[in-house]
């Protein structure tokens, strides 16, 4: 697929190893912090001093701690991950792609517990537009981004006929896609809501998933073995690049190529 092809101001990124390594500390430490404290206490101060960095590394590449939210988001951002899952499967059928990025949602926030928490922060307005314009745009670009894979997803099953689909339907199944996602992340993540009311996770997320698919004409019916193939192929694929599936490199690899 051809992604986002209009440019952007260039963000205040590491351009070399040494940056990179300093942002990376910086970023460990923020996510660590919010993992134990919550993302409202922890402080600037603290990060830099968890980092074992000083306050001038830290404002060479982040501007707030806005900032530093809108890049714990982006190094995270599933859509990082796609163009390098399919190059690893390319014989997957078009259903298979159209789960990718709802599985991905979910392994990102096993693999990363703080991933949810800070995506639900950083997509709040009075969050993210307090980020440096620069953030701002590529936070935009890469939130488009998502929305443009699962959109291209769903088109590409139309064009390989295991769908039929308006261009109305279409957008209307990736915009059901999207919301799905994120009630069911925050039914589970919540951790508030008691088991009578929900089922074992996996197959409350099958079944519910099911649903979304069904008004729709598919050739073939989602099954929960579609289900669990991309699931076990998304989880091993997060185990084997864990120690570089959040990283700035990564980002910056993505947003190099929504200029392209």
């Amino acid at each position: 697929m051809n992604h986002f092809i209009s440019k952007v101001a260039v963000v205040h990124c590491p351009v070399t190893a040494a940056q990179q390594q300093r942002c990376q500390k910086l970023l460990d430490a923020a996510e660590n912090l919010i993992s134990n404290q919550g993302i409202v206490s922890f402080k600037v101060s603290q990060v830099v001093s968890d980092s074992g960095l000083s306050n001038n590394s830290f404002y060479k590449l982040f501007e707030s701690k806005e900032d530093l939210l809108v890049c714990c988001f982006l190094r995270n951002a599933t859509a990082n991950q796609f163009a390098d899952f399919e190059r690893l499967h390319p014989n997957m059928t078009a259903m298979e792609k159209v789960l990718i990025p709802i599985i991905f949602t979910f392994e990102a926030t096993y693999f990363s517990p703080s991933f949810n928490l800070v995506r639900q922060v950083a997509v709040n307005s009075m969050v993210w537009k307090l980020a440096s314009p620069e953030k701002n745009l590529v936070f935009k670009k890469r939130i488009n981004q998502y929305w443009h894979w699962v959109t291209g997803y769903v088109q590409q099953a139309v064009e390989a006929g295991e769908l039929d689909a308006s261009e109305e339907e279409v957008l209307e199944l990736s915009q059901a896609i999207t919301f799905y996602l994120s009630g069911a992340l925050s039914a589970f993540e919540s951790g508030l809501i008691d088991k009578n009311y929900l089922q074992e996770k996996r197959i409350t997320l099958f079944k519910q998933l099911k649903k979304v698919f069904m008004p729709y004409r598919w050739r073939e019916t989602l099954k929960l073995a579609d289900f669990e193939r991309i699931g076990m192929r998304v989880h091993m694929y997060y185990s084997q690049n864990r120690d570089n599936f959040n990283s700035c490199e990564r980002c910056q690899k993505t947003h190099a190529q929504t200029l392209e």
